[in-house]
């Protein structure tokens, strides 16, 4: 997932450049439209890149699974439950499923990771909504409101299976202490 992230970044920022060249030196409106496309995908796939570096270098023991943001909320478990999130998580790819990997690591290191994918999952959130923004220069209101609700959407699926996965970890965790 993670080579097919840095592919769809690179391609679209060329495809982005090419079509508002092709803009520019044809005046056909199909190529704005084009070239607005292929920036809207540039943007969603390199803020995800870039957001997910930055959280990736903050040291793993610096996310602690206990504190407040983290924990479980009263509400959650139903929730989950109606969302039958146990029945789609296992589709959904990971970006890099090493970090997930229970061979590879312990219970808590997993629960912390799960602590980092959630807060890379909510900046992305907020970074997709920020591309509703690029409507008043754009004039395509529709376009950006659909792709920043979508690419938050993405994002919150995956909020909720790091908070569906966590306190089951933390429980693990624990037992195996004992």
């Amino acid at each position: 997932m993670k080579r097919f992230m840095y592919i769809v970044s690179v391609a679209s920022l060329a495809l982005m450049f090419a079509f508002f060249f092709l803009m520019v030196n044809t005046n056909k409106g199909v190529f704005a439209t084009l070239g607005i496309t292929a920036m809207t995908i540039c943007y969603h796939f390199t803020v995800r890149l870039v957001i997910g570096n930055i959280t990736g270098s903050i040291k793993l023991s610096q996310f602690d699974p206990n504190a407040r943001r983290y924990r479980e909320r009263k509400f959650e478990r139903k929730l989950y439950h109606k969302l039958r999130v146990k029945k789609w998580k296992k589709f959904v790819p990971s970006f890099d499923e090493r970090q997930f990997s229970v061979k590879d690591h312990s219970f808590d290191e997993l629960a912390r990771t799960t602590c980092r994918a959630e807060t890379t999952h909510w900046l992305c959130a907020a970074a997709s909504l920020v591309t509703i923004c690029f409507a008043v220069w754009f004039s395509s209101l529709v376009v950006f409101l659909i792709t920043g609700i979508l690419g938050a959407l993405v994002d919150l699926m995956l909020v909720i299976i790091q908070r569906y996965n966590r306190p089951r970890l933390l429980r693990l965790a624990e037992r195996k202490t004992e």
